[in-house]
């Protein structure tokens, strides 16, 4: 954050997302919506290709990012979308012939009111789902494909989960103004439950989870712990969360039902991005320390803690791909140029494969 373009992101950030972001974004405990999240690569279901966006959102008054594919070794780089377009957040179909994603500006000094939109997967039949510019943001498929989450924002600071059919029919709020901004909507892998976090009234943040149609809502850690950003473990029995401290913080794990917490990384700082290994034995995450981010490994049982990257320039999003392999990342100089890199999965063999 020590750059003018990452300050001025995260401010005007804050005015549109609140608290919230606030203490995420500043303490780098953020997951689904981390700044460089919506813009990091994303694989398709079989592992031969990936999306990503080009990030143009530090020029304010014009777009967020471009959409590109490319197969998983950086050749055939295909430009999904148009250079005047506002987009971000996609999300590969389960079957792999669609991308999900946000269209619309993310400030509110702009509007930030957009919609939720589709297209196949080599960039034709654009198709507005939710067509009623509002202030939507990151969308999910549920793992059937047949659902589409997204958050909707109801009032400004305030948001509700979401969920539609595939073709944008049925729309239904999961939440309707009962939970203080509930953030970073997760479907667990059989896609019978939603994992959130939300705002309590002591202004930390609690993981909630509820059926997929928005019944049984339970709260997990229950005031225990500052947590967010839950992450469903491949088998669906655990949930790995940001432990929120005042002013850092670390990566705890849980069993689905909220017993037996524990903080796996004990080592507090700045911990964001962090996605489980397709086996469910490694988790990989962005570890921020005075201002220079890496990206990290550690085995489920807190043991054999790994800095992949280790370098000069900030590493962040880690990301799979699905038979656990290797992991796409992007690195951000000094310039603020940001490029996707690709490795495998214990560190060896890094390759660039965006830029010059």
């Amino acid at each position: 954050m020590k750059n003018l373009k990452t300050k001025l992101t995260i401010c005007l950030t804050i005015a549109v997302l609140g608290a919230l972001t606030v203490t995420l974004l500043l303490t780098g405990c953020w997951n689904e919506q981390n700044l460089f999240l919506d813009v990091g690569p994303k694989w398709s279901p079989d592992g031969s290709k990936i999306a990503f966006v080009e990030p143009t959102y530090y020029k304010l008054e014009t777009n967020w990012g471009i959409i590109w594919v490319m197969n998983a070794d950086g050749t055939n780089k295909i430009k999904l979308t148009g250079d005047n377009e506002r987009l971000n957040y996609p999300a590969w179909s389960p079957d792999g012939s669609k991308i999900l994603y946000r269209s619309g500006p993310m400030y509110y000094s702009q509007g930030n009111k957009g919609d939720i939109c589709v297209m196949n997967s080599d960039g034709t039949n654009k198709i507005n789902l939710t067509n009623n510019p509002s202030r939507y943001f990151s969308s999910t498929w549920s793992p059937d494909g047949e659902k589409i989450m997204f958050l909707s924002m109801t009032k400004l600071g305030n948001f509700d989960i979401w969920i539609m059919n595939a073709d944008g029919s049925n729309k239904v709020n999961l939440t309707n103004n009962k939970f203080n901004s509930p953030f970073t909507p997760a479907f667990s892998p059989d896609g019978a439950k939603i994992a959130f976090s939300s705002m309590n009234n002591k202004e930390n943040f609690d993981i909630w989870t509820m059926n997929s149609d928005g019944s049984n809502q339970i709260n997990l850690t229950n005031k225990q712990y500052s947590a967010g950003s839950p992450a469903w473990s491949p088998d669906g029995t655990k949930i790995a969360f940001s432990l929120i401290h005042p002013f850092d913080c670390d990566i705890g794990i849980m069993n689905d039902d909220g017993s037996n917490i524990v903080n796996f990384t004990n080592n507090p700082g700045g911990y964001s991005g962090f996605s489980w290994s397709p086996d469910g034995t490694k988790i990989a995450y962005t570890y921020l320390e005075k201002e220079k981010s890496d990206i990290w490994v550690i085995n489920t049982d807190s043991s054999n803690k790994i800095n992949l990257t280790n370098n000069i320039e900030n590493d962040y999003s880690p990301a799979w791909s699905p038979d656990g392999s290797k992991i796409a990342y992007i690195t951000q100089n000094a310039a603020d140029k940001i490029d996707i890199f690709i490795m495998n999965s214990d560190g060896s063999n890094k390759v660039k494969l965006t830029g010059d």
